[in-house]
Parts: structure tokens; C-alpha cells; sequence
């Protein structure tokens, strides 16, 4: 294990460097950061605190001594231990391919004397890292308001950080496991197995979804008993994330014999699975990177043939440089199975969720209830353009890499580049999310007003998160990195997610104020809610113009003041 070690204990020396490296960045940028990473932090604790609170109400009144909401709340916690469960396993499966088998340091690191067990344990803990970090700034403030409206003892928060390293290494073996398996006999198939393989697995998940909420189909009547039966099938002996919700309620209640024992179940299934993880690699790790680094990288297929023709008709009224340039990006996401997988993942929930949304209660019937559903539409479209917006865009600029000097000789100008990725990043997540947005505001029967504004805030939010995306990948762009998962983890990548978070919060905000006044009948005349809607188009429409222009415009300078 001294190899493991000197590997750690590198990368621990690398991220000590670039800790200490920020006493030479911008006070302001570094002021700006922190305050918006603490706020972020202080208001997801106020919407969890709020939301528990509000469940808590909602569950009402037991007899005695009993209170059937804190019970809810209590036994939900296998719900949300589940849940992260579950993206946790996709997360690594996705970053695990980056860090095994996409990174340089692979190649370096094969050719020294350390075997393929220890290879997997060194870049595991740097994948783990990466697929976790969200989860513990984050999901700190989801447990610290479940403590608070729980009145858990003080031994909780201790039990949240031992509980945490065993909860996040069962999944992240999990998904390692899963992509070295894919790696070593997913390539080897042909073309119509995959294809066949897929379609049985996306249309065998889609039966089993519908056939779970036809089941759980939500009415007046109904509705409790439907909660109850999701918090039963949570609480399996089988499941790892009801050992570690089991293990947090036992501290939380004192105790601390029953929570011993569930951190030991936890503990002793993380080591296991990280022996088993390590066997693994020592089996198949050498043998799938070694096939997969051995395809033919230059395969020519004619640009009259296949997908690359269809793509050059649909680029056809784009002129030069441009369309070259979206021919580059689109071909080079195509190629990053851990860029378009993810992607489709966001896509498929949502068509999940489209799917589905006619099995609602009645209560959607009443005009303030139709009014939430349009804004947490809203919402829910929003943040997930944000999402693919930090995640794919923000990185465009960076990936240009080394080369960028070639882009900075070619008859191109930097303000043509970033204005590419721009329209790029707009026409891509717009054909996408407004259409959700038309067909969900369809489905939904939202009337005139609540449609209108939905389909408009959407396309505005494209607008507002793809400048801002662009405009802070040119602002902080890292040519010298070819990952955009550690991309996206930078400071750049942080201010642009944090940004993007605010706006879409701001422009939700913006509307259930104005549409639940109206409901609730706030506004005295019919004039005075006419001024008001206006009023918030107008800001709508502002803010998507200051957060489009202003990061882009300073994104811009950046550029052209490097020397390349």
C-alpha cells in the first residue's frame, strides 16, 4: 500500500498548493465567493428547516404524547438516505470512467511499479472525492434542519460525519464496479446488441415507473396510505442507506447501542465492497483500458454519410466559422460517453415526471394549487438548464485547451468564439427545455396567463444561464485541463453554479409573488395586478439581459488580454 499512499499523498500536497495559491487571487473574488457559498449553505437550510416544518404540520396531531408529523419526518429519512443512495451510484459510475480510464495520469501511473489493485484504490479515493463533495455541502444543511425539527441530542451531528465516509463508499464501489464491467465487455459487443440491449432497459424502467405511480396514484383519500407504502418499501434490511437513516435516528434518540451496531453494518459492507472493488480491477481493470486505448482512434467516415451528414444539412443556413465550430463540439460531446449519458439522465427524468403528470389529485383543480404546479414547473425546467449549463457549457471555453493559441491566429475573433457557444448552448438546451415547458403547460390545462409566462420565463432562463455559463468559462477558463468534471470544480465553475441557483431562484420567486397574490386576492383592482405582472416581465426580461451580457462582456475582456 506505499504506493497508494505516495499517490495520496501527492495529490494531498497538489491540493494544499492550490489552497494556498488563493492569497494570490483577487480579494474581491475570493470575498465574492465565499459569501455566495455561505448563503447558498444558509438558504438551503432555511428551505429544508421551512419544508420539514411544513411536513411536520401536515402530518398533524397524534394521540397523547404522540406527534404523527415528527414520526413522518423521522421515518422520511429513508426516503432521502435512499434517493442519494441511488445518484450517488450513478454519479461515480459517471466519474469513475473519468478518473480510471479518461485521465493522462492514467498512462503514467500504469507504467509504474504498482499494481492494478492499488491503481484502483489511489484514483478511487480521488473519484469518491469528486462524486461526494456536493453531497456533504449540501446535505449538511438538509441534517442539521432535520436534527432542529426532530430535537435530535448532540451525538447526532457527531454520528452525521462517521456515518458519512462508510454511506459514500458502498455506492462509490458500486458505480466503479459497474463501469469496469462496461468497459470491459460493453466494446465488444456489436452495434445491434447494444441497441436491442438498451431499448429492453430504458422500456422495461419506464413500464416499471408507470406501473408504480398508477399504483401510488394520489387522491384526498388516498394519500397517506401512499406515503406510508414509499416509506415501507425504503426500509429494507438489504438497503445500506437504511442502515445509515437507522443508525442516525438510534444516535439521535440516545441510543447509542442500536447505533453502534448499524454503523458497524455500515462500516464492515464499505470494507468488504472495497476489497471486492479492488479484486475486481485486479481482474478486468488492465484488460478493458487496454482494448479501449487500442481502438482505431482514426476512423474517417465521410461528411456525405451517416449522422455527420444529417448534421451538416441541419447546420446548413450557418455560415462560416461558426458552423465548423459547432461541428467541433457537437462531435466532441458525442465522443464523451460521461457527457451525453448524463445529459440523457437529466432528460429521462424529466419525461418521467411529463409522462405522468395527468396521475395528480383533484387539489390541482383549484387555481392556487395550478398556480404553484406553474412556478415549480418553472422551476424544475430551470434548474435543470442550470445544471447542464454548468456542467457542459461552462467547460466549452477550457476544453479549447493548449490549442486555444490557434483560435487566437485563425481569422476569428474572441468575440465570434464566445458568441458561438452562446448560440450553441441556447438552440441546444431551448429545444429541449421549452419544449418540456409547452408540453407540461399542455398536460397541466394552465391557463393562458400561467402558460404564457411559463414558456417565457424558460426561454429567458436559457438566455440568462448559457451567458452566464460562456461568460465565466472565458473569466476562468483552464487550458490546461482536459477533464471537465475537475473543470466545473473550480472556482470559476463554483461562482457559475451559485449564480445560476440565485437566478432561477429570483425568477421563481418573482412569480409565485406575483401569480399567489393574485389568487389570494391581494391586489385591490384588476389595474393594479396588470402593473405588477408587467412589472415582473419587465424584470424577468432585464435580468436575463444583465445576466447575459455583463458575464460575457467580462469574459471577453479576459480573453483578449491574455497573452496566448
Amino acid at each position: 500500500m506505499n504506493q497508494v499512499w505516495t499517490v495520496i499523498l501527492m495529490k494531498a500536497r497538489i491540493a494544499g498548493h492550490q489552497i494556498a495559491s488563493v492569497r494570490h487571487q483577487s480579494k474581491l473574488k475570493v470575498g465574492v465567493l465565499t459569501f455566495a457559498a455561505l448563503a447558498l449553505w444558509f438558504a438551503a437550510l432555511f428551505l429544508f428547516d421551512t419544508g420539514f416544518g411544513w411536513l411536520i404540520y401536515f402530518g398533524g396531531q397524534g394521540g397523547g404524547e404522540f406527534v404523527f408529523g415528527k414520526a413522518l419526518l423521522r421515518q422520511s429519512l429513508n426516503i432521502f438516505a435512499l434517493s442519494i443512495f441511488v445518484l450517488l451510484v450513478f454519479s461515480n459510475t459517471l466519474v469513475a470512467f473519468s478518473t480510471l480510464y479518461r485521465s493522462k495520469e492514467v498512462v503514467y501511473l500504469l507504467q509504474g511499479p504498482i499494481s492494478y489493485t492499488d491503481f484502483f484504490y489511489a484514483r478511487f479515493i480521488e473519484s469518491v472525492s469528486f462524486s461526494s463533495w456536493s453531497l456533504a455541502y449540501l446535505g449538511s444543511p438538509m441534517m442539521v434542519a432535520y436534527a432542529w425539527n426532530t430535537q435530535a441530542n448532540a451525538v447526532f451531528y457527531v454520528a452525521i460525519v462517521f456515518f458519512f465516509l462508510p454511506f459514500v463508499v458502498i455506492p462509490a464501489c458500486l458505480g466503479s464496479a459497474i463501469t469496469m464491467l462496461l468497459v470491459r465487455f460493453f466494446p465488444r459487443m456489436n452495434t445491434l446488441t447494444i441497441a436491442v440491449m438498451g431499448a429492453v432497459a430504458v422500456l422495461s424502467f419506464f413500464a416499471y415507473i408507470r406501473t408504480v405511480i398508477r399504483e401510488a396514484r394520489f387522491s384526498e383519500s388516498t394519500t397517506m396510505p401512499a406515503i406510508l407504502q414509499a416509506m415501507d418499501r425504503t426500509q429494507s434490511p438489504f438497503l445500506p442507506s437504511h442502515w445509515a437513516a437507522q443508525g442516525l435516528r438510534m444516535a439521535g434518540d440516545g441510543n447509542y447501542t442500536e447505533a453502534l451496531f448499524w454503523f458497524g453494518m455500515l462500516l464492515s459492507t464499505a470494507l468488504f465492497v472495497v476489497f471486492l472493488a479492488g479484486r475486481l480491477a485486479d481482474l478486468i481493470f488492465y484488460s478493458g483500458w487496454s482494448y479501449l486505448m487500442g481502438q482505431d482512434k482514426q476512423r474517417i467516415k465521410p461528411m456525405d454519410k451517416g449522422a455527420l451528414a444529417w448534421l451538416d444539412r441541419v447546420l446548413s443556413p450557418v455560415r462560416e466559422p461558426y458552423r465548423a465550430l459547432f461541428h467541433k463540439d457537437i462531435k466532441l460531446f458525442w465522443r464523451d460517453p460521461t457527457q451525453w449519458s448524463q445529459f440523457a439522465i437529466f432528460f429521462g427524468i424529466m419525461a418521467i415526471y411529463i409522462a405522468n403528470i395527468r396521475n395528480t389529485t383533484r387539489l390541482y383543480e383549484n387555481e392556487f394549487w395550478r398556480g404553484w404546479i406553474a412556478c415549480l414547473n418553472v422551476g424544475a425546467v430551470t434548474l435543470i438548464v442550470a445544471t447542464l449549463t454548468s456542467r457542459f457549457v461552462f467547460p466549452l471555453i477550457s476544453l479549447e485547451g493548449r490549442r486555444i493559441w490557434i483560435l487566437g491566429l485563425a481569422p476569428l475573433t474572441f468575440r465570434q468564439l464566445i458568441w458561438q457557444k452562446f448560440w450553441l448552448s441556447v438552440s441546444l438546451t431551448s429545444a429541449f427545455t421549452v419544449g418540456l415547458a409547452l408540453l407540461s403547460g399542455y398536460m397541466l390545462a394552465l391557463q393562458p396567463l400561467h402558460y404564457g409566462l411559463t414558456v417565457y420565463s424558460v426561454l429567458v432562463a436559457n438566455m440568462g444561464l448559457s451567458g452566464m455559463a460562456v461568460g465565466f468559462g472565458a473569466l476562468y477558463p483552464t487550458f490546461t485541463e482536459d477533464n471537465p468534471a475537475r473543470i466545473v470544480s473550480g472556482m470559476g465553475g463554483t461562482l457559475n453554479l451559485l449564480s445560476s441557483v440565485a437566478f432561477v431562484i429570483f425568477l421563481v420567486a418573482l412569480q409565485v409573488l406575483v401569480l399567489q397574490w393574485k389568487v389570494l386576492g391581494l391586489f385591490h383592482t384588476e389595474q393594479q395586478f396588470q402593473w405588477a405582472l408587467a412589472a415582473a416581465v419587465v424584470t424577468i426580461t432585464a435580468l436575463g439581459v444583465l445576466c447575459t451580457w455583463l458575464p460575457m462582456r467580462l469574459g471577453l475582456r479576459n480573453l483578449n488580454q491574455m497573452e496566448l
